[in-house]
């Protein structure tokens, strides 16, 4: 058995063992880490293959195939962008022209309710009174002025002027 000299310093304690090795024990230092070594892969030799002018050929188009069908994709999805984004100017555009259609509407109903309103203060009967009044001359009907015809019985006027006459009679004088 190999002879262990320990030495302790504080709140250390080392172990010198035969190989001159310091091991430390009741440290609360970490551990050194060791990597393993890595494994290298086991390599092969692959011998590459010849491919003859028809395999060449045959490869050859169908890459192309791939080539063609990723293109036509491509272009089939960027069609679609150019689609939506023309759409959405021609959305824009209408809706545009909707609010100004829209606000030329509300122009115009102002518009009518202003000219409406000058209608209704122009034809309004105080205004037709005084017009009367004031430019034709007219005045206004009295009750003495104003005559009652019965039709509910025959066809006479019974007074006209203060005198009884036959509806007939005022026909002819006329």
């Amino acid at each position: 058995m190999a002879q262990q000299n320990v030495k302790s310093y504080g709140a250390y304690s080392y172990n010198y063992n035969s190989n001159s090795r310091v091991t430390a024990y009741n440290s609360s230092a970490a551990p050194k880490y060791r990597p393993e070594p890595q494994r290298r892969p086991n390599l092969t030799l692959v011998q590459k293959t010849r491919k003859t002018a028809a395999q060449m050929h045959a490869q050859t188009a169908a890459e192309t195939k791939r080539a063609i069908k990723v293109m036509v994709v491509a272009i089939t999805i960027l069609m679609f962008m150019a689609m939506a984004i023309f759409s959405r100017v021609q959305l824009d555009e209408i809706n545009r022209e909707i609010n100004s259609v829209e606000s030329q509407m509300k122009i115009a109903e102002s518009d009518s309710i202003r000219i409406n309103n000058e209608l209704n203060s122009i034809i309004s009967i105080n205004n037709v009174e005084d017009y009367a009044i004031n430019q034709l001359g007219m005045v206004k009907v009295q009750e003495h002025q104003v005559v009652y015809v019965d039709l509910s019985s025959d066809d006479y006027v019974s007074k006209v002027n203060g005198r009884s006459v036959n509806a007939s009679q005022v026909i002819n004088e006329q």
